[in-house]
């Protein structure tokens, strides 16, 4: 019977609700209905029992249903017989599709697309270009590029061979073998390198949802999740059109280890026998192999899998579980995931031998873990016994792990140093501070989370699991974002999730919906729109009406406003501007007519753009370092000739943008290039070795050739003055370039010019050829 079914599968994903139902037992027998006063369960434990139908309610009171009853007895559905329950079960639960609900799932995740197209797709895809957004997608670019024009196309064998093995090795191997599936062509890595964040946004989606679907049985806090990260700016901007950086990646592998956890953790002793924990296993495998190899430091993002299993271990124990027998699918998820690392690591080098030993460390510490909650639980000691015993076992394992990983304290030591250290970038700037910086990347979507949070932490103190995992990854991932805002991305899923529930309490709280399925749960009892504990739940969805949509929008908008509002702001800040792509695009059409290749044509810029400009120009798009250490020495610098013999030989090409540093003065050549074009103005003089070829519309971008310039020498009146100008043109602006000239004593001077053309000096012509200018010739 369905009623049976149903019940026997709930109890079997929600083991804790049987010992309840245990209690209640009695007084069921005794009386043939009953109260919430009569049973001794606390008022969560009760609401839950009665919304998943494990309780049925009749004229005000309560009783257990036949099918409860069955379940807890162990009947057998359809006629079973007891040598298939000692039998492994190898059947799969059934697939109800709610049109409804898929109808409303596709609606959702087309905003997560559509908040991640539609303001950067004009930026990304111009001039049949593809145009990524921000410095670090470049080097990626450049990287599958490489590997495309090596092996003609994907090669396998080439993954042993990538240039950035202790990196991102994994998503630059997928990368690279996603374009050589769509051409194996310099065109298709930037296609590819351009939609892969939304594609990673599309499925971080998909799996959220599903985790919000299993923790509360309530489609609505699904779809409001995905709704809540759609618009949430901290995860749209890292996830947008042609923002092909690493965390894209990181997002769906992080989500996959979580729910995995979530549906192991729903598992009561039986989980050894259930080939659904067993595919839980494999999927949380996948997910911490995934983030290991997917990034140098994604050993952090598996700290919160140790942290939820000795957690979780405590509950057991203080629910008279058996640790092992409840977690074996777990510890062989874990094992799976280390033995993966060590076989790629062994055939590809990838990562160093300090990272992929932390999936052995992690799976040896929860083998540990496991084998002393057993001995506790079989002893029958207290749970703070074995709370001791993990407290021994971590200052144990400081003094034995160096044994197996030399100097790993030392090199964890320096890793964080480097992990923590606090640079003049965006990223490693800390998520709390003066300026709302979480505001403006959250929203009050992390407002909304924080009390279903705290709601979650208390649920996993009175011994559940899932919620126990839940709270423990969003925690940690506001800790480790509080401290550097690169990890609000990671962060955004989980505030998603939580701020997805409160936003249907919210919505319960005006009368616009039922109450959520795990709130229903606290209370038991029917909310002001009526009996409607499964309105949203995972066996209906009910359509609003005209008038409660309209509401539930203007609610949403409340809340997710700031995320509406700031997404295409902070969007906008990563694509390329117009002026840069242009001044790139002159710059290579520059270099090619002059038949240079890298490194004669490199180009020098501010380095949170130099990538680009280099991928555009010569291709070479591998390092920023250079233009990080010397382009801040333009704002310094006032001696044209001492800069121009220092730099000469390594750059060919100078832009410059209208974000000069405070103290930069008007006798720094930054200022004499960018605001006069290397021409005298007043009393600062002009410049000889910088050549205009480019200003954009309105002068915030410049871009220059560095040449050795033509030397005029000649002889007019002693120690006289006069001035050399010549009229130049560029593309996007025209000016007079302007020098003045002095003799000495005897009548002789000498000045270099980077124009071609003719030049008046006193009663003389000089006729200054293109040759002259970039042989550095003299011409009397």
């Amino acid at each position: 019977m369905a009623e049976d079914r149903d019940a026997a599968e709930t109890l079997s994903e929600r083991p804790e609700l049987a010992s309840a139902l245990e209690s209640v037992r009695p007084v069921d027998d005794d009386s043939e209905t009953w109260t919430f006063e009569d049973v001794p369960i606390d008022s969560g434990t009760f609401g839950e029992l009665v919304s998943a139908g494990l309780v049925e309610k009749v004229d005000g009171e309560y009783r257990l249903p036949d099918a409860t009853r069955r379940a807890l007895d162990g009947e057998e559905v359809s006629g079973t017989t007891d040598q298939e329950e000692t039998d492994l079960d190898l059947t799969m639960p059934a697939f109800d599709v709610d049109r409804r609900a898929a109808g409303a799932l596709v609606g959702a995740l087309a905003l997560v697309v559509l908040f991640r197209t539609v303001f950067s797709f004009g930026s990304v895809f111009r001039d049949g270009a593809v145009v990524l957004s921000g410095n670090d997608p470049y080097f990626y670019r450049y990287h599958v590029e490489q590997l495309l024009a090596q092996g003609g196309g994907f090669d396998a064998a080439l993954l042993s061979e990538l240039p950035i093995p202790h990196g991102e090795p994994l998503m630059v191997a997928t990368l690279y073998w996603l374009a050589g599936l769509f051409g194996g062509t310099a065109s298709a890595a930037g296609t590819v390198l351009a939609w892969y964040p939304v594609v990673s946004a599309l499925l971080t989606g998909l799996l959220l949802y599903v985790l919000a679907v299993k923790l509360t049985d309530d489609r609505r806090v699904g779809l409001a999740a995905v709704a809540f990260l759609a618009t949430t700016p901290a995860h749209a901007i890292r996830t947008s059109l042609g923002f092909a950086d690493h965390h894209a990646f990181d997002y769906p592998w992080l989500v996959l280890t979580a729910l995995a956890l979530v549906v192991l953790a729903g598992r009561d002793e039986r989980a050894y026998r259930d080939p659904r924990a067993w595919l839980a296993g494999l999927g949380l495998g996948a997910g911490v192999a995934g983030q290991i190899l997917a990034w140098d430091y994604g050993t952090a993002l598996v700290v919160p899998v140790a942290l939820v299993i000795a957690l979780a271990v405590l509950l057991d124990v203080d629910a008279d579980r058996s640790p092992l027998q409840s977690n074996a699918p777990l510890l062989g998820g874990l094992a799976l995931a280390a033995l993966a690392v060590q076989f790629v690591h062994g055939e590809t080098g990838w990562h160093t031998d300090f990272v992929t030993a932390v999936p052995l460390l992690l799976v040896g510490g929860v083998a540990a873990v496991l084998a002393v909650g057993e001995v506790v639980h079989r002893l029958d000691l207290p749970a703070l016994a074995m709370a001791g015993a993990e407290v021994l076992g971590v200052v144990a394992a400081v003094f034995l792990v160096p044994v197996l990983v030399t100097d790993f304290w030392a090199r964890a030591g320096d890793r964080a140093d480097r992990f923590f250290a606090t640079r003049n970038i965006v990223e490693t700037q800390p998520l709390i501070s003066g300026d709302f910086t979480w505001f403006l990347l959250l929203g009050l979507v992390l407002v909304l989370a924080i009390p279903p949070l705290i709601w979650a932490s208390r649920r996993a103190t009175d011994g559940s699991k899932p919620w126990l995992v839940a709270g423990v990854y969003t925690w940690y991932l506001l800790a480790l974002a509080a401290v550097q805002v690169r990890f609000v991305g990671e962060l955004a899923a989980f505030t998603a999730l939580f701020g997805g529930l409160g936003f249907v309490w919210l919505a319960h709280w005006v009368d616009l919906a039922a109450i959520p399925r795990p709130f229903a749960a606290e209370t038991a009892t029917p909310g002001p729109r009526g009996d409607e504990t499964t309105d949203g739940g995972t066996r209906t969805l009910r359509l609003p009406t005209a008038r409660e949509a309209g509401l539930l929008l203007a609610l949403f908008l409340l809340v997710g406003g700031v995320g509406v509002l700031q997404t295409p702001i902070k969007t906008s800040q990563l694509t390329i501007e117009d002026g840069a792509y242009q001044s790139a695009a002159a710059i290579d059409d520059h270099a090619t007519a002059a038949n240079l290749s890298h490194p004669e044509n490199y180009v020098l810029s501010q380095w949170g753009r130099n990538r680009m400009y280099n991928y555009f120009v010569s291709g070479e798009s591998h390092s920023y370092g250079y233009a990080q250490n010397e382009y801040r020495t333009l704002y310094t610098s006032a001696n044209e000739s001492q800069w121009y013999r220092s730099h000469r030989n390594r750059v060919g090409y100078l832009v410059t943008e209208s974000t000069p540093d405070a103290n930069t003065s008007a006798r720094s050549l930054f200022a004499r290039l960018h605001d006069g074009f290397g021409s005298r103005q007043s009393t600062v003089g002009g410049l000889a070795h910088f050549r205009a070829i480019y200003a954009s519309e309105g002068g915030t971008y410049k871009a220059f050739r560095m040449v050795p310039g033509a030397t005029i020498t000649g002889t007019g009146p002693a120690s006289s003055t006069t001035t050399l100008t010549q009229s130049v043109e560029v593309s996007g602006a025209s000016f007079t370039y302007e020098r003045q000239v002095r003799t000495d004593a005897d009548g002789e001077y000498a000045v270099t010019v980077p124009y071609p053309g003719e030049y008046s000096l006193w009663n003389e012509t000089v006729s200054v050829s293109e040759r002259n200018v970039t042989a550095g010739n003299r011409v009397r």
